[in-house]
C-alpha cells in the first residue's frame, strides 16, 4: 500500500509540475506576442506624434509603454484559471490597447485631464500590484495596500479613465469600438478574477472590507 501511495503522490506531483510548465510556456508566448504588438504600436503612433505633436498621443504612448513593461516583468501565478473563456477575455482585453489610433485634430482640456489622471492612477495601481499583473484570471498574491484600500481592481478603473480621455481627444468610430470592447472585457475580467481569488480565504476577508470592485461607490 505504501508503495502504491507513494507512486500516486509522485504521479500527482508530476502532473501538477507539467501543468505549471505548460501554463508558464503560454505566459511566455503571450509576452513575446505582447512585445511584437508593442513595437508595432510604437511605430504607428510614434510616426503620428512626429508628424503632429499632441500631448494626448504622447500620454497614450506612456500609458501603453508602462503596461507592456509591467506585463513583461510580472510575477508567476500561484493559482490560475484554466477556463478558455477566462483566457479569451483576458487576452482580448489586454491586446485591445494596441488598436487605438491617434488622428489629426486638437486636444480638449477634459480629455487630456482624464488621460493624465488615468495615467497616474495606472502607475499607482501597478506599484501597488508589485509585479502581480497578468493577462488572465489568477492569484498572484492578495493585495490590500495602496489603491487596493479603496477598490479591488484599481488598474482596470485606471484603464477606463485613461482611454476614455484618449477617446475624447481622438474620437473615431474605430476608437469607440476599441474602447467598448476593452471596457467590456475589463468588466468581465474583474468577474473572472473574483471567481479565482475567492478560493483564497485571505481574499474572502479582503473583499468583505473593500466593497467596490471597479468604481468606488458605483460598482
Amino acid at each position: 500500500m505504501s508503495t502504491q501511495t507513494n507512486d500516486s503522490i509522485l504521479s500527482t506531483n508530476s502532473t501538477s509540475v507539467n501543468r505549471q510548465h505548460y501554463w508558464l510556456a503560454w505566459e511566455l508566448l503571450c509576452n513575446v506576442v505582447l512585445a511584437i504588438y508593442f513595437l508595432q504600436f510604437v511605430v504607428a503612433n510614434g510616426a503620428s506624434l512626429m508628424a503632429s505633436f499632441r500631448l494626448s498621443t504622447l500620454l497614450l504612448l506612456f500609458k501603453v509603454s508602462a503596461d507592456a513593461i509591467f506585463h513583461l516583468v510580472r510575477r508567476p501565478a500561484k493559482d490560475i484559471s484554466l477556463n478558455p473563456y477566462d483566457w479569451v477575455i483576458g487576452i482580448v482585453g489586454a491586446y485591445t490597447n494596441f488598436f487605438y489610433l491617434a488622428v489629426e485634430g486638437h486636444d480638449n482640456l477634459g480629455g487630456t485631464l482624464l488621460q493624465i489622471v488615468g495615467l497616474f492612477l495606472a502607475v499607482f495601481a501597478m506599484i501597488s500590484l508589485n509585479r502581480s499583473i497578468g493577462f488572465v484570471a489568477a492569484n498572484r498574491g492578495v493585495k490590500s495596500d495602496g489603491m487596493y484600500r479603496w477598490v479591488r481592481h484599481p488598474l482596470y478603473m485606471a484603464y477606463m479613465v485613461s482611454f476614455f480621455g484618449f477617446l475624447l481627444n481622438h474620437f473615431t468610430v474605430h476608437n469607440l469600438l476599441v474602447y467598448t470592447i476593452m471596457a467590456t472585457c475589463l468588466y468581465l475580467r474583474s468577474r473572472s478574477e473574483e471567481r479565482v481569488l475567492l478560493r483564497d480565504p485571505e481574499y474572502q476577508e479582503y473583499s468583505q472590507r473593500v466593497r467596490y470592485r471597479l468604481i468606488p461607490f458605483v460598482i
